[in-house]
């Protein structure tokens, strides 16, 4: 009597939602940091620079407005990493408040003169 042997192997698949590689996609969003983070890095030169070179002494005008501008180029260099996704956000806020600074302090230190004057 002949034996007959038989093998079935049955596969399954499911169709649903696919996974998000979000390894890959923070990946390629930290690698996009790049040009933000050369922005910070060369606003904080400017801003040392500006404590010790006397031509951009003259135009920055107080040691505070450089250190805003210092501390402006550290948030741009340390904030987009930790908040990815935000880079224009940081940006925007970051110019604002260092603009807002030296516009501040230029202004507030005109009225000072005019008022002393006066």
């Amino acid at each position: 009597m002949p034996v007959i042997e038989r093998e079935e192997t049955r596969a399954r698949t499911e169709l649903g939602a696919a996974q998000k590689d979000t390894a890959r996609e923070l990946g390629a969003k930290l690698s996009s940091l790049k040009g933000i983070v050369w922005v910070g890095i060369g606003l904080f030169v400017f801003g040392l620079a500006s404590l010790v070179y006397p031509p951009l002494k003259v135009v920055i005008g107080s040691v505070t407005t450089s250190a805003a501008l210092m501390l402006g180029g550290v948030a741009l260099m340390v904030l987009p990493t930790l908040v990815v996704g935000n880079e224009l956000l940081i940006l925007g806020i970051v110019a604002l408040a260092v603009g807002g600074w030296f516009l501040a302090h230029r202004h507030g230190e005109l009225r000072g003169k005019l008022k002393a004057k006066g």
